[in-house]
C-alpha cells in the first residue's frame, strides 16, 4: 500500500564527518576554536631608505671619491617580512635618456641591507679619464608586488692621477726654524686639489691647493741635509706623481738645549747597547717634550767612536757616553768614556751633528782623551763621568765634568774635572763632599746630571744621586766648585725613597717637559724605559713624581 506523500515519514539527513564530530565536541563540551575572521593580508615593501655608500658620500652630490670601487647601500623592509630583491641602477647624472651603465638585483631579507658592488674598471670606463656624477636608486620586491624607485642619490667618481709637482727651490735655512716652500701644478693634465709631503721620511701632512694647483707647505730641518718629497693628490684623493728635492740648512745661531741631539731644542735619551737587551751602539730615542720617546731608536753610533780604522756599533760596548758642547761649538757633542776593561781610563769627543744622523768619527770630528789622563792624586781612573757645566767658573768655553773615583784602600771621592782651554783636557780635583747619607761612600751611589738655563743666559748643573741599594734619590741643583779648595756648594732635595731598590739602570738626566725642573730616564732589561717627571721639590719631603713609560724596539 502507498500512503500520500504528504504522510510519508520524513528521512533523517546523513550526517557529514564534520558534523558528526561536531556534535561530539558539542557533547564533550569543548570549545569550537575561532575562526580567523579574514586570511593574511599579501603586503607591497616598502621604499627603501638609508641610502649610503662605502666610501662614505653625501647623498646631494657633493662628495668625489678616489679611483676604487664603490659599494652601494640600501635598507629594505616589508611588512610581511622574508626576503626581497633589491634593484640597484646607477647612470651618469648627465645622461639625457638615464640609461644605466650597472644595475643589478640581489637579495636581502627584510629589515636588513641590500648591498652592490660597482667595480672601478666599470667606473672608469663610463667616467671617460675625467671627474664624472653618478645617480643612483634603489626599490625593493617580492613575489607578488614591487615598490617605487626611491629618490636618486648622487656621487663623483674621479678617475685622474695628477703629475709631477713642480717644487721651488727654498731659500737659505736654518736647523730647527721653519721654513716655507712654494708648490705649483705640474705642466699639463690634471690640476692637483692637494699635496702630501713628507721631509726626512717623517710623517706625512696633506695640504690643499688653490684652484690653480698651486700651494705653499711649512716643514723645519731637522739637520743639516734634509730630503722633502711632495706628491700631487686629485680631488678624489688619488695619488699622483711625486717631486723631492734636497734643503741643505745651516746650524743653529744659538747652542742646542741641553741633550738635544736632533735639533729641535727638546732633550732626547741617549743609551749604550750591548745592554738592556738592546744591541751594540749608541741608540738615540728623540724626546716628545712631555716624557715621551720614541719607542724605535736609531744608532747613531753605527760608524764606530773612531779610535781604530775599522769602525763598529761595538766600539761602545762597556762605555759611558754623556752629552755636551766638548768641542765649543753649538751643537751637542758625545763624550765616550771607558771605566773598565781594555780601553780602562780613556775615552774620545766625537762632534755631533746636530740632526739626530750618525756620527761621522773622522779626522778632524774626534778629540783622543788618553788612560790616565783623569787619573786622581791616588792613581785612580774615574768609575763615573757626568757633564758638570761650568761649575768650576772658568768659563773656558768646554764643559767640566763631575765623577767619582777611588779603591777599596784609599776610599772613594766625588771629583772634579776642570776644563782646560782646549777641547778634552780636563784636571782632576777631589771635592770636599759627603753622599747624602753623610759618608764617603760615593762606590755606592750613581750620578747623572743636567743643564738647566737660569735668566740671563748661561746655565746651572743639577745632579741626581741614587744609592740603588737603599733605593735613595736625592737631587742637587745649582753646583758651584771651587777649584783651588775643593769646596763644593749645592741646593738639595730629597726626592725619593725606594727607588728602583736593587735594579740594574741606566740612567740619564734631562729636563725632559720642559719646566724648568730636572727629570730622569732610566731604562732597564728589555729596553723598558721609564720617565719620572719631578715638581714640587722640597728640602724636607720626598717630590712629586709622574711617570711616563714605554719600551724602546731596536731595528
Amino acid at each position: 500500500m502507498h500512503l500520500p506523500s504528504s504522510r510519508r515519514p520524513r528521512r533523517r539527513p546523513a550526517l557529514t564527518a564534520a558534523a558528526a564530530l561536531g556534535l561530539l565536541i558539542a557533547a564533550a563540551g569543548i570549545a569550537r576554536p575561532a575562526v580567523a575572521s579574514a586570511a593574511t593580508q599579501d603586503n607591497p615593501p616598502a621604499v627603501p631608505t638609508d641610502l649610503r655608500t662605502s666610501p662614505v658620500t653625501s647623498c646631494d652630490g657633493t662628495t668625489i671619491v678616489g679611483d676604487g670601487d664603490v659599494y652601494l647601500y640600501a635598507k629594505v623592509s616589508d611588512p610581511d617580512g622574508g626576503t626581497l630583491g633589491v634593484d640597484f641602477v646607477l647612470s651618469r647624472h648627465d645622461s639625457q635618456s638615464g640609461e644605466a651603465i650597472a644595475e643589478a638585483r640581489v637579495s636581502a631579507a627584510s629589515g636588513t641591507n641590500g648591498v652592490y658592488l660597482i667595480r672601478k674598471d666599470k667606473l672608469e670606463s663610463a667616467a671617460g679619464g675625467s671627474i664624472t656624477e653618478f645617480d643612483w636608486k634603489v626599490r625593493a620586491a617580492d613575489s607578488d608586488h614591487t615598490s617605487d624607485w626611491s629618490t636618486p642619490c648622487h656621487f663623483s667618481f674621479d678617475p685622474t692621477h695628477p703629475g709631477t709637482p713642480v717644487i721651488t727651490e727654498p731659500g737659505a735655512s736654518t736647523v730647527g726654524q721653519p721654513l716655507s716652500i712654494a708648490v705649483s701644478a705640474p705642466g699639463g693634465g690634471t690640476v692637483p686639489a692637494g699635496y702630501r709631503y713628507q721631509l726626512n721620511g717623517g710623517a706625512p701632512v696633506n695640504v690643499s691647493a688653490d684652484a690653480s694647483g698651486n700651494a705653499t707647505i711649512t716643514v723645519t730641518p731637522t739637520g743639516s741635509t734634509n730630503v722633502l718629497s711632495v706628491t700631487s693628490v686629485s680631488a678624489g684623493g688619488n695619488y699622483g706623481e711625486t717631486a723631492s728635492i734636497h734643503i741643505i740648512s745651516a746650524p743653529p745661531s744659538t747652542n742646542q738645549a741641553d741633550g738635544d741631539l736632533t735639533g729641535d731644542d727638546i732633550p732626547d735619551l741617549l743609551t749604550v747597547g750591548a745592554r738592556n737587551g738592546l744591541p751594540s751602539g749608541l741608540w738615540l730615542a728623540p724626546g716628545a717634550g712631555d716624557g715621551h720617546v720614541s719607542t724605535s731608536p736609531t744608532d747613531i753610533g753605527v760608524n764606530g767612536d773612531g779610535r781604530g780604522s775599522h769602525g763598529s756599533p761595538t766600539d761602545f760596548d762597556g762605555s759611558t757616553v754623556i752629552t755636551g758642547r766638548f768641542t765649543g761649538g753649538a751643537e751637542q757633542d758625545v763624550l765616550v768614556y771607558f771605566p773598565s776593561g781594555t780601553y780602562a781610563g780613556s775615552g774620545v769627543v766625537v762632534k755631533g751633528n746636530g740632526d739626530g744622523s750618525p756620527l761621522n768619527p773622522v779626522s778632524g770630528n774626534t778629540i783622543n782623551m788618553y788612560g790616565g789622563s783623569l787619573q786622581d792624586v791616588y792613581g785612580d781612573n774615574p768609575v763615573q763621568l757626568a757633564n758638570a757645566g761650568n761649575i768650576s767658573g772658568r768659563s773656558t768655553g768646554y764643559p767640566d765634568l763631575i765623577g767619582i773615583s777611588g779603591d777599596s784602600a784609599n776610599g772613594y771621592a766625588l771629583n772634579l774635572y776642570a776644563s782646560g782651554f782646549n777641547a778634552g783636557l780636563f784636571f782632576p780635583v777631589t771635592l770636599n763632599a759627603t753622599t747624602p747619607d753623610g759618608t764617603a761612600d760615593w762606590n755606592d751611589w750613581t750620578v747623572t746630571t743636567a743643564q738647566l738655563p737660569v735668566p740671563g743666559g748661561g746655565s746651572s748643573t743639577a745632579m741626581f744621586l741614587w744609592n740603588k741599594s737603599t733605593g735613595e734619590l736625592d737631587l742637587w741643583e745649582n753646583l758651584a766648585a771651587d777649584p783651588e779648595t775643593g769646596d763644593l756648594t749645592y741646593t738639595a732635595y730629597p726626592v725619593a725613597t725606594g727607588w728602583h731598590t736593587g735594579a740594574a739602570l741606566s740612567l740619564r738626566a734631562a729636563d725632559a717637559n720642559g719646566d724648568g725642573v730636572p727629570d730622569l730616564w732610566a731604562v732597564s732589561e728589555g729596553g723598558a724605559v721609564t720617565t719620572d717627571l719631578f715638581t714640587d721639590l722640597s728640602g724636607t719631603a720626598p717630590a712629586t713624581v709622574t711617570r711616563v713609560t714605554g719600551t724602546l724596539t731596536a731595528p
